[in-house]
């Protein structure tokens, strides 16, 4: 989306990642992103300069803009010379940049994200998101209808106005953003991305190296033939703010 749309006013102090201290946690390698230009909301640095959600009620500007279609409605994500691996309960957390219309949790301004992660940036598995809304073929802003998208939950950790403990970055309540984990990965291949049983069950076993984030808008939908629908205010795809991987290994 454009995140300047429905925005509250926003103090900017966060947009310099050289003023604090990055999590460890946080992706921090951007292996693939078209439509960076490095300037405003398409410079790709801020999809790995740690968090800085704009709370329950209103839109973040350091984030980094995908299209909601095409080859730049992806971005592709790493952790250098490590890996995330499989632990207890929640593995990542995908910080993106939704937030609830006029404080209404059933009415939320998204652009749903789906999450895909790799060993070796060719073969992806994910986690079977799908949209459950009565009109598949009609956008809802119920986060409900969205299951296992990112991009549904507002992000409320800020790596300067709102620190968190490491423990609290995986307590959704507390730090916002959309948790997956790694025992929930599917095996399925119904978006063609080279996913199979074995595949899948490695990745469990042994973490993933690659993330890949694409605007949901850009991916057709199985249930209707057609891309996954778009709120008519959003003038662009999803908009990523950081990656935290709870549990990590040297590779």
């Amino acid at each position: 989306s454009d995140p300047s749309v429905f925005l509250l006013p926003l103090l900017q102090s966060g947009t310099n990642a050289s003023t604090s201290a990055i999590p460890e946690d946080s992706a921090d390698n951007v292996i693939s992103a078209p439509n960076h230009t490095g300037e405003g909301f398409y410079d790709k640095t801020k999809a790995i300069n740690s968090v800085r959600g704009g709370g329950c009620c209103s839109g973040s500007t350091d984030v980094f803009s995908l299209a909601s279609t095409g080859s730049g409605a992806t971005i592709v994500l790493e952790w250098k010379n490590k890996k995330v691996t499989n632990g207890s309960g929640i593995d990542f957390v995908v910080f993106e940049n939704p937030f609830k219309i006029n404080g209404n949790s059933t009415a939320v301004f998204m652009d749903p994200l789906i999450v895909e992660v790799s060993r070796d940036n060719v073969n992806y598995c994910g986690f079977l998101p799908d949209y459950t809304a009565s009109n598949e073929s009609v956008y809802s802003n119920d986060p409900t209808k969205w299951v296992n998208f990112a991009g549904i939950t507002p992000v409320l950790y800020n790596e300067e106005t709102n620190k968190l403990t490491v423990s609290e970055l995986y307590t959704l309540a507390k730090a916002g953003g959309d948790g997956f984990d790694l025992d929930n990965l599917s095996s399925s291949n119904s978006f063609g991305i080279g996913c199979s049983v074995s595949i899948a069950s490695d990745i469990k076993s042994n973490g993933f190296i690659y993330i890949r984030l694409t605007s949901a808008t850009e991916r057709t939908n199985s249930d209707t033939g057609f891309k996954f629908p778009k709120d008519s205010a959003s003038a662009d795809g999803s908009d990523i703010d950081g990656v935290f991987a709870r549990y990590r290994s040297i590779r």
